[in-house]
């Protein structure tokens, strides 16, 4: 992170943040979750962390979260859990047979792009900083992998103790839902969707970010897509497309807008907008009555028609490209004459689009 990064978010915590649901159970109802300290999410990391290495370690963080402050050794997963789970969400590659690393010489085994992920997390490590603590942290600090380990078919691996620590009591942390984490396929948009949800808690609704930044954050080659249009193109509106594809179960819609400083791009600004649902589960997580709203939008008047902002109209131009927008909106208010006013207006006009416009496509 660097100055233009989040300080602590707005959250009045009564008790440290935990994970919720089941890593190996998909629920809308009740995501699987992990509060994963910013540091991580901003990618103040060195190393390859991969969409698969961040993926997977997501899994091992929920799966070890109860033992983070025991004296165990070794936290354990089951590989064939993990197969079977990535397999729901279209990773059928990963339990092939192949070459791995094991110090100076490749050993033949199972599952090998499983394993090279976690010798790759690892390798890479996380830097902290900020007024109380200053260090650097693998972000796994050991996993066994000799073949004995590896035929027993788990994982061994640790936490180390100041990573344990930094995310038992996070100073400011993105609550992570595991399996939208998972159902992304572009590296860049499980990347910027660990970023967004650093934001979507905020009062602010979104935020706005040097160019020079945000290709950090999302680890873009240096030197690939340096013209705006190019970056466009194959980095922001592939990944923020993905997002918006999985905002039901994201719980949030994500517009953007590239700034200009004088003839060139230079920021980039992006806007969030929550779903009522997800907006009334995190009302619930943080322990406080209901917060104000994305968009600070009162609610309707029962009676009155509902009249979207302008920054809504605009990602539903994102969410149906080649929908009318007005046309859009008069069924809308169709469709919600009679009904209750919902708490959160945007929230709800735009997740019927999505529903409605995915609805028309599949018929």
């Amino acid at each position: 992170m660097n100055d233009s990064a989040p300080a602590q978010l707005p959250l009045a915590l009564k008790s440290a943040p935990k994970p919720t649901g089941d890593i190996w159970e998909p629920s809308t109802t009740h995501p699987a979750t992990v509060p994963v300290p910013l540091p991580i999410v901003m990618v103040r990391v060195e190393g390859a962390f991969t969409a698969l290495d961040r993926k997977l370690w997501l899994l091992m963080l929920h799966n070890a979260w109860d033992e983070l402050d025991s004296d165990k050794p070794y936290h354990e997963i089951s590989v064939a859990d993990l197969l079977r789970l990535f397999r729901k969400f279209g990773r059928t590659d990963l339990g092939t047979r192949g070459k791995v690393r094991i110090g100076k010489t490749d050993e033949d085994t199972e599952a090998a792009a499983l394993w090279d992920s976690v010798r790759r997390l690892v390798k890479t490590t996380v830097e902290w900083e900020d007024e109380e603590y200053q260090g650097i942290s693998a972000l796994v600090s050991e996993a066994l992998l000799s073949k004995r380990y590896r035929e027993t078919g788990k994982i061994y691996y640790a936490f180390g103790k100041g990573l344990s620590k930094q995310i038992l009591a996070p100073r400011a942390f993105a609550r992570l839902r595991c399996h939208v984490v998972l159902a992304l396929r572009s590296k860049y948009a499980v990347t910027l969707y660990e970023i967004l949800e650093a934001y979507v808690n905020r009062r602010e609704s979104g935020f706005t970010v040097s160019i020079e930044d945000f290709r950090s954050w999302l680890k873009v080659p240096e030197g690939a897509y340096a013209e705006w249009k190019d970056f466009k193109r194959n980095v922001i509106l592939p990944a923020v497309n993905e997002i918006n594809e999985h905002g039901e179960e994201g719980g949030f819609i994500v517009a953007y807008e590239g700034l200009r400083e004088g003839k060139s791009y230079a920021s980039i600004k992006f806007t969030l907008t929550k779903m009522a649902a997800r907006d009334d589960r995190d009302a619930m997580l943080q322990g406080k009555a209901k917060r104000a709203r994305s968009y600070d939008a009162p609610p309707v008047a029962a009676g009155a028609a509902y009249e979207p902002s302008d920054a809504v109209l605009e990602q539903v131009r994102v969410i149906a490209p080649s929908w009318d927008r007005q046309g859009l909106l008069a069924q809308y208010r169709e469709w919600s004459r009679g009904k209750a006013p919902a708490n959160n207006p945007h929230g709800a006009f735009l997740g019927w689009v999505k529903r409605f416009t995915k609805k028309k496509a599949a018929a």
